[in-house]
């Protein structure tokens, strides 16, 4: 992995349960981590990843491997880039070598 390609950076938040004063159980988004990262347009206005077609508005970030995104998933995290945010859809150790994740995720409409 070309170090110099990660130029972007990266807040990965994850979903969090808050409780209250009075014991009322809210969700919310905390910071998890925040990294360099490489983003790219997924190419094209559609393409299929996995069985998938996904539109333009789907970026992907590579990002170096480290300990802490062992546990990262696709229901429970979420990407601040650029002041958007993006859903994770895939993510991708790319064989299985633990030296770099694909993370493709898909910009939330608000």
């Amino acid at each position: 992995m070309e170090i110099a390609k990660l130029r972007s950076r990266i807040t990965i938040q994850q979903a969090v349960v808050q409780i209250d004063a009075i014991g009322n159980h809210t969700n919310a988004w905390a910071d998890f981590y925040s990294c360099a990262a490489y983003a790219n347009l997924a190419s094209g206005k559609e393409y299929g990843a996995a069985g998938q077609t996904l539109d333009s508005d789907t970026l992907v970030f590579e990002v170096r491997w480290c300990e802490r995104l062992r546990e990262l998933d696709s229901t429970r995290f979420r990407i601040l880039f650029g002041g958007n945010i993006y859903n994770i859809t895939c993510v991708d150790d790319v064989r299985f070598r633990h030296e770099r994740l694909k993370l493709t995720a898909h910009r939330e409409r608000g």
